[in-house]
């Protein structure tokens, strides 16, 4: 079993919430059981679904928060909140933690002026660094309160600038295995400038776009993965430029994607791969 799930010394939790944690991040690369009543009744279990290369949880203690829902791009935004969740996601990525989580992991450097996407939902929030180097973002669950836990990752960028694309989706988190609400963030390259969540039942989100990254969030979009909800890429002129399902992994996209030199980086090894495109920051 791959250690980076294991939860370090320094925050170990209760044997059964650790075992929860485990549980719900391991369910989100494998088909999940039916839900649980817990699941069913708290709106705000949401599930953990990014690739995440480390993943950690604490706890603090705060009042109650009203349902507020904002979503900001860049540190200038931030709500007293989510500047919060911000600093706490940089103590997490701080080369410290991530020594003594897994020494052989190398922590992107970031910083608050890397902060791209910072989204506050209800007693969620989730965070995205990202500069040349890769990212690095944390999102919590009933933030703010005595049972908090959240999840942090922390990679290179593997291919540097070039997406499988117009769109990378780097983070998504739902409030059901199967839809839901949904957060999602990621970066774009520069021919996109517009993106739209389409819901698969006559209705959408936009996502905001600024400095090559985006970011979205839903409320109260009973988004069923049955409907294969798309995330769509539009140029400048209106026209579609892409088109890929909301719940697809990166390394299950239906076309492969190449650098200049021919070489496939993204996709399942199939012929005909379409080019890379460059992150248009």
């Amino acid at each position: 079993m791959n250690d980076i799930l294991d939860l370090p010394a320094e925050r170990d939790l209760p044997p059964k919430a650790a075992h929860a944690m485990r549980a719900r991040i391991l369910g989100s690369v494998r088909p999940r059981p039916a839900r649980t009543p817990r699941l069913r009744a708290a709106v705000a279990g949401v599930v953990l679904l990014a690739v995440a290369s480390g993943v950690a949880a604490a706890v603090w203690q705060r009042p109650d928060r009203s349902p507020v829902q904002v979503l900001a791009m860049g540190p200038s935004e931030l709500s007293p909140t989510l500047r919060d969740a911000a600093e706490r996601c940089l103590q997490w990525n701080s080369p410290q933690r991530q020594t003594r989580q897994n020494p052989s992991e190398q922590p992107v450097p970031v910083s608050p002026a890397d902060l791209a996407v910072a989204i506050e939902r209800d007693d969620r929030t989730l965070v995205l660094f990202m500069n040349h180097a890769g990212y690095a973002t944390c999102d919590a669950e009933a933030a703010g309160t005595d049972q908090e836990t959240g999840g942090h990752a922390s990679e290179p960028w593997r291919h540097g600038d070039w997406l499988p694309g117009p769109v990378q989706r780097l983070l998504l988190t739902s409030t059901e295995h199967d839809g839901g609400d949904v957060n999602v963030s990621g970066r774009v390259s520069g021919r996109v400038d517009r993106l739209v969540l389409d819901h698969g039942d006559g209705r959408s989100t936009t996502a905001r776009l600024s400095g090559g990254a985006f970011g979205l969030m839903t409320s109260d979009a009973r988004l069923k993965a049955d409907n294969d909800p798309e995330l769509v890429s539009y140029d400048a002129r209106g026209a579609e430029i892409d088109r890929r399902l909301l719940f697809q992994a990166e390394d299950q996209l239906e076309h492969c994607y190449a650098s200049p030199d021919g070489k496939r980086i993204y996709g399942k090894p199939t012929s005909g791969c379409l080019p890379a495109e460059k992150w248009g920051r």
